[in-house]
């Protein structure tokens, strides 16, 4: 504690504001949305954003099962995620879709298209960090084993 925070009453000290969960589901939804738009119009010949049956259909498919992510709100962008939600054949045209709008998407939606790559590169450090850390812990495992070892060794030679 510094010396002011011990003169001033708790009641006049700044309080600590508790972390904010965001909820990332709309915007994902929005996102994904606009972009089987760009994608069917430029594939499937629609127009207007609108959608061929079969892009509403795994549409349909997918944004229920969003719901029920297993991350709740903290859900990352469905491009970085672990555990994709919408089952193999899904996922594979899902990832064809997302991956075949990205430059329409950049001309259509440049704004939105900018803030979904910066949450990508956001989760995409945190994966890297956390992986780090699990390798650290990991070999500090191994040093201790090690460790452990020599020191059993020297006893047993004692």
């Amino acid at each position: 504690m510094s010396f002011l925070s011990k003169i001033i009453p708790e009641r006049f000290r700044r309080k600590k504001k508790p972390i904010e969960l965001k909820n990332n589901l709309p915007k994902e939804k929005a996102n994904i949305r606009k972009s089987f738009g760009v994608y069917c119009n430029a594939h499937h010949g629609t127009s207007d954003g609108k959608l061929c049956p079969k892009c509403t259909a795994l549409l349909a498919t997918i944004m229920p099962k969003m719901n029920r992510c297993k991350y709740g709100l903290t859900k990352p962008i469905c491009d970085r995620c672990d555990s994709m939600c919408f089952g193999p054949e899904h996922n594979k045209t899902f990832m064809t879709i997302m991956t075949g709008s990205r430059k329409g998407m950049l001309v259509k939606h440049p704004i939105m298209t900018v803030k979904h790559k910066l949450v990508a590169m956001g989760v995409d450090y945190a994966k890297n960090e956390q992986s780090k850390k699990a390798t650290e812990k990991i070999t500090e495992k191994r040093k201790a084993k090690i460790a452990k070892r020599k020191a059993q060794e020297k006893a047993k030679e004692e």
